[in-house]
């Protein structure tokens, strides 16, 4: 979830030809992307307030 709503994303960018994430394992990393962001976003958010 993202601002509150799930998010939605096309499913296959690439080229013809090349190897597309599937499943579980593309799940696992945009997960793991959702979550860096998030943590970058409170950072700043922090670096914010302390002004």
């Amino acid at each position: 979830m993202l601002y509150g709503r799930k998010c939605h994303a096309l499913i296959c960018w690439d080229q013809v030809g090349e190897r597309v994430i599937e499943g579980p394992e593309m799940i696992e990393v945009t997960n793991a992307k959702v979550a860096v962001a998030k943590e970058k976003l409170k950072e700043a958010r922090t670096r914010q307030k302390s002004y």
